[in-house]
């Protein structure tokens, strides 16, 4: 068996698959004319989903599975190859989980620098100024979550132990564990009622993609901080920028953005309520170190024809 690997991680995580799976034969293929040779047999793509030509993948004879070295697969989902790979019965699994620890303490992080103010600290250093400015805490204030996957049941479980009241909104209305609110996307301006902070990890769907808009800023409470550590396509960006320049918002912290790198012009930059973080919410050490045990179980449960783990939905788009 062939896999085709896009990513251009250490020789290490290769040869440990290698000698895992004896007859798996792994490919690296970071040119677009390395790929194009190499899916003319290769049953299996690995790596991230931006560092792969997705045209070459739809018309690959011999492709049967794609794993992504990210949770979200946007780029496929909604890429106009997708109804091919679709066709084709092509399976496409993520690394799900693997980061929400990570991303859980990303945004405790960024809530912890609004209550206590860091950034402000901070600039007040830079200046040699010493002067005590208010500060708060996080216990007995409410965060609203937006996707309750593992990443998003990850925050909540560790805000609830910072003491805050935690609201969820996902599609279905089950209970989730340590979150005592859940809503449905039709009822936000309820979730959002009496919110301190509001944090999205939605995934980047059709339903998603500029959900949050000018509507949906003004219905969030005026003293709220809004957070985005999911996809910044999920956002209507001049929106937010608006109300944070209104004062509608009372900040926001932000991973993701509507188009990255972002751009030095960005009036995002010039407001002192916002805090930027360049996409690294779900960044660590050891991180391939991680995924290839997500990998390794796929390989094996792929080669005894078995069902493969975190498989995504074509319809949901996760």
């Amino acid at each position: 068996m062939k896999l085709m690997l896009t990513q251009d991680w250490k020789d290490k995580y290769s040869r440990k698959l290698e000698e895992q799976y004896p007859g798996v034969e792994i490919i690296k293929a970071l040119s677009r004319d390395k790929q194009e040779e190499v899916l003319r047999e290769a049953e299996a793509v690995l790596g991230f989903t931006g560092s792969m030509e997705l045209d070459l993948l739809a018309a690959a004879p011999e492709l049967n599975w794609i794993q992504a070295l990210s949770a979200g697969v946007d780029r496929i989902i909604t890429s106009q190859y997708v109804e091919k790979l679709k066709e084709k019965d092509v399976t496409i699994t993520n690394v799900r989980g693997l980061h929400r620890d990570i991303i859980a303490e990303h945004t405790l992080a960024l809530m912890l620098s609004f209550t206590r103010r860091l950034p402000d600290f901070y600039r007040q250093q830079q200046r040699r100024i010493w002067k005590r400015l208010p500060v708060d805490y996080l216990g007995d204030k409410k965060l609203v979550v937006l996707g309750l996957g593992a990443i998003g049941k990850e925050i909540a479980s560790r805000a609830t132990a910072f003491n805050m009241t935690v609201a969820g909104v996902k599609r279905s209305s089950e209970e989730v564990p340590g979150v005592a609110e859940i809503y449905t996307p039709d009822q936000l301006p309820e979730a959002f009622r009496g919110a301190d902070f509001i944090a999205t990890i939605l995934p980047l769907t059709a339903e998603t993609r500029k959900m949050l808009g000018e509507e949906e800023f003004a219905a969030m409470p005026d003293n709220a901080v809004f957070i985005n550590v999911g996809r910044g396509k999920v956002v209507q960006e001049e929106a937010l920028i608006s109300a944070l320049q209104q004062g509608k918002l009372d900040g926001a912290a932000l991973d993701v953005f509507q188009d990255e790198p972002l751009e030095a012009t960005s009036p995002l930059y010039e407001l002192e309520n916002v805090i930027i973080t360049p996409h690294v919410a779900g960044s660590f050490p050891g991180y391939y170190g991680r995924a290839v045990g997500i990998v390794s179980e796929n390989l094996k449960r792929y080669l005894n024809d078995r069902e493969l783990i975190n498989q995504v939905d074509y319809s949901r788009g996760y």
